[in-house]
């Protein structure tokens, strides 16, 4: 099956881009490309979240320095 499953992959990968397009996106790659992006980048968090955390830290008397 992984020989099988393998074989699908390359045969999708070589495959040329439809135009207008960047080309075949296989299962799995949108979150490697976004795991790849964190590792560098870090994870990224909606402000709203960093205003939740930042009312929760005062009224705990936890430090927050985001």
């Amino acid at each position: 099956f992984k020989k099988q499953v393998d074989a699908w992959i390359r045969t999708f990968r070589a495959t040329p881009a439809a135009d207008g397009t960047s080309g075949v996106v296989i299962p799995g790659d949108p979150e490697r490309e976004a795991e790849e992006d964190r590792r560098k980048h870090g994870i990224p968090f909606h402000q709203e979240v960093i205003d939740d955390l930042r009312k929760v830290a005062g009224i705990t008397g936890v430090d927050f320095d985001f």
